[in-house]
């Protein structure tokens, strides 16, 4: 062989080499225990493993047919009586359905009450859009829900998954910015 060929040859090397490599790292990376993995979330609330599955169920039958299924819901669970922390939260979320314009028909806005002292709170008209459970739904989700903080909210996908939950006191941009990405990446609801 002479120096021409080795030349060549050892050109053909270096030039499969500069592809090959970086595949070869990058499956090592990815499929070894050790290798890199993102270190960071893009969602900002809590992720709910595995989801809770919420009944069917009229949510306010007395003022309408509304039911957690077909479009996404955010959910505000309060203990008893609606104390500040739960009105700023009702506050926010309806500023949030507000804020998403033309797509403000997928998101529904729910309030889950205590106890029938609450209604007070929504007969003077502040709330207009937002549904109102009545005892028997506040019931069940409740039961299927478990244990939460007061004033806490919460995610539900359009096929009634709950999934996602706010502490209270969280920066609404956050969840606004969490359920923007839901939205755009989501054909359902």
């Amino acid at each position: 062989m002479n120096d021409a060929q080795k030349r060549g040859r050892l050109t053909l090397l270096a030039i499969s080499a500069l592809f090959i490599t970086p595949i070869i790292l990058a499956m090592y990376l990815y499929f070894s225990d050790d290798g890199w993995r993102p270190g960071q979330n893009t969602q900002h609330g809590d992720l709910i493993t595995p989801p809770i599955g919420l009944p069917d169920i009229v949510l306010s039958p007395t003022s309408g047919n509304y039911r957690l299924r077909e479009v996404w819901s955010l959910m505000v669970l309060a203990n008893d009586q609606c104390n500040d922390d739960c009105i700023s939260a009702l506050e926010h979320i309806r500023q949030i359905r507000l804020s998403l314009g033309p797509k403000m028909t997928r998101l529904q806005t729910i309030f889950v009450p205590g106890d029938s002292g609450t209604t007070d709170l929504f007969n003077r008209g502040e709330f207009p859009v937002l549904i109102f459970a009545e005892p028997d739904a506040s019931d069940a989700i409740r039961q299927r829900i478990g244990t939460w903080n007061d004033a806490q909210i919460f995610l539900v996908d359009p096929l009634g998954n709950l999934f996602m939950s706010y502490p209270p006191g969280t920066e609404m941009g956050d969840v606004r910015k969490d359920l923007g990405h839901l939205l755009k990446l989501s054909g359902i609801g």
